[in-house]
C-alpha cells in the first residue's frame, strides 16, 4: 500500500459517508453535493467556498450535519424562547404599572376560539411595533441582546449624546411652579394630549414624603421632567444659560427611564412621544423632530386612533375623549413639521376621514371638577381648524398630481381657500390671551403665503397679478408680524425653530416673486387690487426693503438663541443682489420726488435695515440679477439637513360657515370631515370637503 504523503495526513478530505441535505448552491443548480467540510467540491471549483452552506450548521430542523450540531442548534432555541418569556414578562410588569391611564372595563369571558383569532389578527396589525420592541424570533439571529423600540428610536432621532449629571435629585418643588404654570398655559392649551389632572396627581405623588417608590410609575417621572425641560427650553434666551440647562438636565433624566415609557401598543407611548417632539421643537440640538413624529404617527395608525372605535366597542367618554385629542395633538404636530421642511405627511387626510374633535371645549366644561381637563382647549380648537384647510391645500398641490391645473380651475381653487382662511380668522375670539391670539393670526397670515406660492400644480406663469401682489402684501405682513413676536421677550416663549424654517421658506418665495416680476411688482401697478387693510404705508419698492431689513432680524434670534448662523448667512448671500437693486430704485424714486418738490421725502423702509445690511457707497450692478440662480421652493430643506446631520430617506376645505355668527351653527364640535361636492367651482373640478369651524363654537 503507498504511504500516504504528509500533506494528505494534516489536510484529510473530510466528507460525509450520506449527505441528508445539500448545500444551497448545488441544490438551486440540481447537481450532486458531496458534502465536503468546510465546503463542498462543487463550491471550491466554482470559486464560491465562502458562500458554501456547508461552511455553517444553518439547516433545516432534524437534517443537521452532526449530532453534536443538532444539540448546539436545539440549544440555541431554546435560549431564545426563554428570552422571548423574560421579555413578555417584563413587559407585562410594566403594563400593570400604567394602568391608571386606562380605565378598568369589565368585559365578558371570550372562548380560547376568540382568543386565539383576536390574537393573530393584532399579531398581523402590530408587526411593525412587535419587530422593533422583541426582536428575538426563533429565526433572527441578528442582535446578541434584546432590541427595544426606545434603542431605535435614539438610534434615529438623537443628534448628540447627551451630558452626564452628578446630582439627580429632584428641584424643590416651589421652584418648579413657574414653569409647570408656563407649560399649560402656552403648550398645553394648543395640544392637549395628555390629562392636567393625571399629571398633578403624579406631582402630588412624585413630592410625597415617605411614599410608596411603587406608586410613582415610570410614565409619571416621563411626563413630569420632560414638561419642565420643554418649559426651560422655551424660557431659554441663549444657548448654556440657566434655562437651557435646566431642560438638559430634565431631558436626560426622563432619557434614563425611556425602556419603560417608549413602547408601541398603548396611548401612553404616542404621549411620551409627542413630549419628545414638542422639546425637538424648542430645542433643536439634540433631538429631531421630523423623525421622532414619524414614529409617533406610525403607533397612532396601529393602533387605530385614526379612526373613530365602532360602537361594539365600550369606551368610557373620557377614554374616548383623550383618543380624538391624541390624534389630533399628532396630525397638528405632523402638519407643522412637514409643511416647514416641505416633506410629505405621514399620514393623509383621506386615511383619517372620520375623526370627531374633541368634545369638552367651554371653559365652564373645563373648568368642571367632573372633568379631566381643568384648562380651556378652546385655542386648540382653532389650532385644528387651520391645520386642517392648510393640510388639504399642501396635500393637494405639493403631493397628490404633477399635472399643471388649468388657469381657471386654479384661481378658483385659491380663492375658495384664502376664503376659507379669512372665514377662520374671523371667528377668532378676542378672550384669547395675547399670546395665543399673535400665533393663530400669525398662522392665518402664513396659510395665505403657502396658498399663493407657486407650486407644480400652480406654477408662476399661470397665477393672475392680482396673486402675486397678494403674495407680496402678505409676505411682508408675516415678515412684521414675526419680527413683532421676536423682539418681545414674552412672546418669543412661543416660538420655535421650526417658525424659523418657516420663515425661511416666506424669505425664498418672496425673493423668487421679486425675481420673476420686479417690472411689474416694483416699477408698475395692479390696478385691480387692493392691498390689505394692514399692510402698512408706501409703495411696493419700500415694502420690499422692510421684509429684507425683517427677515434679517428674525434670522439673528436663532443664531442668539441655539447658535444656528446658517439660516441668516445664506439670506444674506441670496438677497444681496435683489438688496442693491431695491436700493437703487428707491434712490431713484427719491431724485424724483425731489426734482418734483422742495419738500422733504419721508424716512426710507431701508432705515429700517440692520447696519450690515445697508448700502454705503459700494456699487452692484443691476444687470447682476440676470445671471443669478434662485433656489427652488423648498430649497432650504437641504440647509436644514446639512446642519443637523439629516438625509432624507423618506381636497380642500370649503367652509359652510362662510362669515355667520358662531352661535348660528350646530351646537356639537365634534362634526367628521364629510365628502360633498362644490356647485361654486367649474365642472369636473377636485373633490373638495365642506364643513364647519368648530373653534369659534363656546
Amino acid at each position: 500500500m503507498a504511504k500516504e504523503s504528509i500533506d494528505a495526513l494534516l489536510n484529510p478530505f473530510l466528507k460525509v459517508s450520506r449527505p441528508v441535505a445539500a448545500c444551497a448552491r448545488c441544490r438551486n443548480a440540481k447537481i450532486k453535493c458531496d458534502g465536503r467540510l468546510p465546503a463542498c467540491s462543487g463550491c471550491e471549483r466554482a470559486g464560491k467556498a465562502k458562500e458554501c452552506s456547508s461552511a455553517s450548521d444553518e439547516f433545516a430542523r432534524g437534517k443537521e450535519r452532526s449530532y453534536a450540531s443538532a444539540l448546539e442548534t436545539a440549544v440555541q432555541r431554546l435560549q431564545r424562547r426563554l428570552e422571548e418569556a423574560k421579555t413578555a414578562s417584563a413587559r407585562r410588569e410594566s403594563s400593570s404599572l400604567f394602568a391608571h391611564d386606562r380605565p378598568v372595563l369589565q368585559r365578558k369571558p371570550i372562548s380560547n376560539s376568540r382568543r386565539k383569532e383576536a390574537g393573530n389578527v393584532d399579531e398581523l396589525v402590530s408587526d411593525f411595533g412587535f419587530l422593533t420592541v422583541n426582536a428575538t424570533s426563533r429565526d433572527f439571529q441578528g442582535f446578541a441582546s434584546t432590541m427595544s423600540f426606545a434603542k431605535m428610536l435614539k438610534a434615529i432621532a438623537l443628534k448628540e449624546p447627551l451630558p452626564l449629571f452628578d446630582d439627580m435629585s429632584l428641584p424643590p418643588r416651589y421652584s418648579i411652579s413657574n414653569l409647570i404654570s408656563h407649560y399649560f398655559e402656552n403648550f398645553h392649551v394648543l395640544l392637549p394630549f395628555f390629562s392636567e389632572t393625571d399629571f398633578m396627581s403624579s406631582l402630588s405623588r412624585i413630592y410625597q414624603e415617605h411614599s410608596n417608590i411603587s406608586a410613582v410609575s415610570p410614565f409619571d417621572l416621563w411626563c413630569f421632567h420632560l414638561v419642565l425641560a420643554v418649559a426651560s427650553a422655551s424660557l431659554s434666551q441663549n444657548r448654556g444659560d440657566e434655562h437651557h440647562d435646566v431642560a438638559v438636565f430634565n431631558l436626560t433624566r426622563a432619557m434614563g427611564i425611556d425602556e419603560h415609557v417608549i413602547h408601541p401598543g398603548s396611548i401612553s407611548g404616542i404621549q411620551a412621544l409627542l413630549l419628545l417632539v414638542q422639546y425637538a421643537l424648542v430645542d433643536p440640538e439634540y433631538l429631531d423632530s421630523w423623525y421622532v413624529i414619524g414614529m409617533a404617527s406610525r403607533l397612532l395608525v396601529d393602533l387605530g386612533l385614526h379612526c373613530e372605535p365602532s360602537p361594539e366597542t365600550k369606551c368610557s367618554k373620557q377614554m374616548l375623549d383623550l383618543r380624538r385629542r391624541v390624534f389630533y395633538c399628532t396630525y397638528a404636530l405632523d402638519r407643522l413639521v412637514s409643511m416647514a421642511l416641505g416633506f410629505a405627511f405621514s399620514f393623509t387626510d383621506d386615511s383619517a376621514p372620520n375623526v370627531l374633535l374633541p368634545t369638552l371645549s367651554t371653559d365652564q366644561e373645563a373648568r368642571s371638577p367632573t372633568q379631566v381637563f381643568l384648562r380651556s382647549i378652546r385655542p386648540s380648537l382653532f389650532l385644528f381648524d387651520i391645520r386642517r384647510v392648510e393640510s388639504a391645500y399642501y396635500q393637494k398641490t405639493r403631493w397628490s398630481s404633477r399635472d399643471t391645473w388649468a388657469p381657471d380651475f386654479a384661481t378658483t381653487y385659491v380663492a375658495s381657500t384664502l376664503e376659507d382662511i379669512r372665514a377662520w380668522q374671523s371667528t377668532l375670539p378676542e378672550s384669547f390671551s395675547v399670546k395665543h391670539l399673535r400665533l393663530l393670526k400669525l398662522e392665518a397670515t402664513y396659510s395665505q403665503v403657502l396658498v399663493l406660492s407657486p407650486s407644480q400644480v400652480i406654477p408662476s406663469a399661470i397665477i393672475p397679478d392680482t396673486h402675486k401682489n397678494m403674495l407680496l402684501h402678505y409676505a411682508v405682513q408675516y415678515s412684521e408680524q414675526l419680527r413683532t413676536m421676536v423682539r418681545d421677550e414674552e412672546l418669543r416663549s412661543c416660538l420655535n425653530y421650526v417658525e424659523c424654517c418657516r420663515a425661511r421658506y416666506v424669505s425664498r418665495q418672496f425673493q423668487n416673486l421679486l425675481w420673476d416680476n420686479f417690472d411689474m411688482l416694483i416699477k408698475g401697478d395692479v390696478r385691480s387690487y387692493s392691498p390689505p387693510h394692514d399692510a402698512g404705508q408706501g409703495d411696493n419698492c419700500n415694502r420690499a426693503l422692510c421684509f429684507l431689513g425683517n427677515m434679517s432680524q428674525i434670522l439673528e434670534w436663532p443664531k442668539q438663541r441655539w447658535g444656528i448662523s446658517a439660516l441668516k448667512e445664506i439670506f444674506e448671500q441670496e438677497s444681496a443682489v435683489l438688496l442693491a437693486r431695491l436700493q437703487t430704485r428707491q434712490q431713484e424714486q427719491l431724485a424724483s420726488q425731489t426734482s418734483s418738490t422742495t419738500t422733504t421725502p419721508s424716512e426710507p423702509y431701508s432705515s429700517v435695515l440692520p447696519s450690515e445690511m445697508r448700502r454705503t457707497d459700494q456699487h452692484v450692478h443691476i444687470d447682476q440679477y440676470t445671471n443669478a440662480q434662485m433656489p427652488s421652493e423648498y430649497s432650504y430643506i437641504f440647509d436644514f439637513q446639512s446642519q443637523h446631520g439629516l438625509t432624507s430617506g423618506r381636497d380642500g376645505y370649503h367652509t359652510a360657515y362662510g362669515m355667520q355668527n358662531a352661535d348660528s351653527l350646530q351646537s356639537n364640535p365634534g362634526l367628521p370631515f364629510t365628502s360633498s361636492g362644490n356647485s361654486q367651482l367649474p365642472a369636473g373640478s377636485l373633490p373638495r370637503r365642506s364643513y364647519q369651524f368648530m373653534g369659534g363654537q363656546g
